[in-house]
């Protein structure tokens, strides 16, 4: 009888991320992965209970490098840290599709209790109505981008986004507080 193959948990991971950047987490299968990992399924379920159980951790490893990417400060002193994050999130909705549909286009990962949780990890003083809608908006052109619905050059993405920013922030400012919801 062979000797039974032992892969580490984390080249697991790492695997499933490269199959899953390239072609999309649903693509990945038990058989498809032993397969890119030249051994059998078997060490695969050792490592994980489920293929679910390693969804998680692909998903962990996707939030990770989305957020490691949008917290890097701005590679030039002209933009501003807050729409440097957005148009790093933009760009990558566009490099890394798939990525992005598990991160934000699927049922996997954490669930927020409000829109303005998502407020609470900003690193820069900005009002919390302000963020939450300026991301909103963000969201909404790197699911544009990453759906291929159009093409949008970086240079018009990143004057949306300037606008947008702008135009929650004068709002809130003209109507004292803007939302109910907020604390």
């Amino acid at each position: 009888m062979p000797p039974k193959v032992k892969i580490p948990r984390e080249a697991i991971i790492e695997k499933a991320f490269e199959l899953t950047k390239a072609y999309g987490f649903e693509k990945v299968t038990a058989r498809f992965l032993a397969s890119e990992l030249k051994c059998s399924t078997q060490p695969v379920f050792h490592a994980f209970r489920n293929m679910e159980e390693l969804k998680e951790e692909v998903y962990k490893k996707t939030q990770k490098l989305f957020e490691e990417t949008m917290l890097q400060q701005p590679s030039d002193t002209e933009t501003p840290y807050f729409l440097s994050m957005g148009l790093k999130y933009v760009e990558l909705a566009q490099k890394e599709k798939n990525l992005f549909r598990l991160l934000c286009m699927s049922d996997s990962g954490t669930r927020l209790e409000s829109l303005y949780d998502l407020a609470k990890h900003v690193p820069v003083p900005i009002d919390r109505g302000v963020f939450v809608k300026t991301w909103i908006f963000t969201h909404g052109i790197a699911t544009i981008v990453s759906t291929n619905t159009t093409n949008i050059a970086p240079e018009e993405i990143r004057q949306l986004l300037i606008e947008a920013c702008a135009g929650f922030k004068l709002y809130h400012n003209e109507n004292k507080g803007g939302s109910a919801y907020e604390t």
